[in-house]
């Protein structure tokens, strides 16, 4: 069995060595499938690597497949389409009074959308041909019409499954996009064996879309028929890597940011939060509930210290520049209120570019009292899982019902809305003044159960 995979996302690699750019998400996922099966994996070529080789030979049986679509397309493909169309509008992100507007330009940015699509497309029809026993896996929203394009070259082809690590919105709102668009995206998809999300709530609303919008389309149980073919639909959350994590727990770097960590904050309670400056992952509420917490009670900035490890997307811009500006002023303002004896109520951690912002994160919540996830909407939210499998015992995983990941971990955590910031504050104050429920034992062991090789199956209804 090998793996033939596309994705926007890409990996490192450098001497031969295979490795991911971040340590969540799907890059780590893809990087243990191809190490474990061997395969292809076509990704758009980092803005680093822009003069990378069409194919790159790692080891024995893996090739890298770098897609360069130049600035202009990977402004329309990446930055209008995928990330302010369709990301905005998975994670309901769209203020609906001015946005999204379908003019010219964006038809333009649309026509730009295709092209990458079939640009990848036709590289993977290329290697699909006679490749035998291959699994074929597509992901991200970048590559919704990969599917469409790739069915029409390469008819004869392995088992086919698209992975989607972000939420599916509901019908009403996903008539936001136009019929033409709408329909031609899920059409695309139902080409696919397997449709996969990591929470039944987004598969749930996926068939709910495909019952509306797509003529002809029969939605049977957990799948669609259409023209005769049947695509199933799968919640398949991705495993944490445990094995990974008791490595690094033990590792310089994860000592010296303990006692980095350990100077910050003074010997005050910790919580503790880890996200990319993303529109969803929702720190200014994060922060204006806590806000909310030291009006009523001040005295806990003395006593308690909120700390997020935040890194910035790439290509940022527009809203995410203002949802940063917006974040850092309201640390700027809480700090002014409340900081005592020369320490900040709450910090922002950036680790240095050189430096290993994943040792951060699990050194903090290694000693933290609280970990906080209030996203608006997400697709799982792997910090999650890194939080109940390290946190001490008693302390307390605040989780938004939103995230996909209460699925699997509602049980050992507290469920909060991510927009009611009163109640964010009274439990962020339980948190950090009351123990939590010792749980880490069957935390671990839950998050242990999990492995790649079960997500595979999973994925691809082996």
């Amino acid at each position: 069995m090998r793996i033939l995979t596309c994705s926007n996302s890409c990996p490192r690699w450098d001497g031969g060595v295979l490795a991911p750019r971040s340590p969540g998400g799907l890059a780590p996922m893809l990087v243990a499938l191809l190490e474990q099966h061997g395969g292809h994996w076509i990704f758009t070529a980092p803005p680093d690597r822009p003069d990378a080789p069409d194919t790159v030979r790692i080891g024995e049986d893996v090739f890298l497949h770098p897609i360069e679509p130049g600035e202009d397309l990977r402004r329309k493909h990446y930055d209008e389409i995928s990330i302010r169309l369709l990301l905005g509008l998975l994670h309901y992100m769209h203020d609906t009074s001015a946005q999204p507007v379908f003019d010219d330009a964006l038809w333009a940015a649309w026509a730009g959308y295709e092209e990458v699509n079939r640009t990848y497309a036709k590289r993977l029809a290329e290697l699909a041909a006679g490749a035998g026993d291959t699994l074929v896996l597509l992901n991200d929203p970048h590559l919704m019409l990969v599917p469409e394009f790739f069915t029409a070259e390469q008819p004869a082809r392995g088992k086919l499954t698209y992975f989607l690590g972000t939420p599916w919105c509901e019908p009403d709102y996903f008539s936001l996009l136009p019929r033409r668009i709408r329909v031609r995206l899920l059409t695309s998809l139902l080409r696919c064996d397997v449709v996969g999300f990591h929470a039944t709530r987004w598969a749930d609303a996926f068939l709910r879309c495909c019952a509306r919008y797509v003529p002809g389309a029969v939605v049977d149980g957990r799948s669609v028929l259409l023209g005769g073919h049947r695509t199933e639909l799968v919640a398949t959350p991705f495993p944490l890597d445990t094995g990974t994590i008791d490595r690094m727990t033990g590792e310089a770097a994860m000592k010296r940011w303990r006692t980095r960590l350990a100077r910050w904050s003074q010997g005050r309670r910790i919580m503790l939060r880890a996200d990319r400056l993303d529109l969803w992952k929702n720190l200014p509420r994060g922060f204006r509930a806590y806000e909310l917490l030291l009006e009523r009670r001040p005295e806990l900035a003395a006593e308690c210290w909120f700390a997020a490890v935040v890194t910035t997307p790439s290509r940022a811009a527009g809203r995410h520049l203002a949802h940063a500006e917006e974040t850092e002023e309201i640390v700027r303002r809480i700090n002014a209120r409340f900081a005592t004896g020369g320490q900040e109520a709450v910090s922002l951690i950036r680790p240095a570019a050189d430096d290993d912002s994943r040792h951060c994160v699990l050194a903090g919540l290694s000693m933290s009292d609280a970990a906080l996830v209030n996203s608006t909407y997400d697709g799982l939210n792997l910090f999650a899982k890194e939080a109940a499998y390290l946190l001490p015992d008693d302390a307390t995983l605040l989780l938004s019902e939103n995230a996909g990941v209460i699925e699997g971990l509602g049980r050992f955590a507290v469920g909060i809305d991510p927009f009611d910031l009163t109640a964010t504050g009274e439990a962020m104050e339980a948190a950090l003044t009351r123990p939590g429920s010792s749980l880490r034992s069957e935390r671990r062991a839950a998050l242990r159960e999990e492995t790649v090789a079960g997500w595979v199956k999973g994925v691809f209804r082996l």
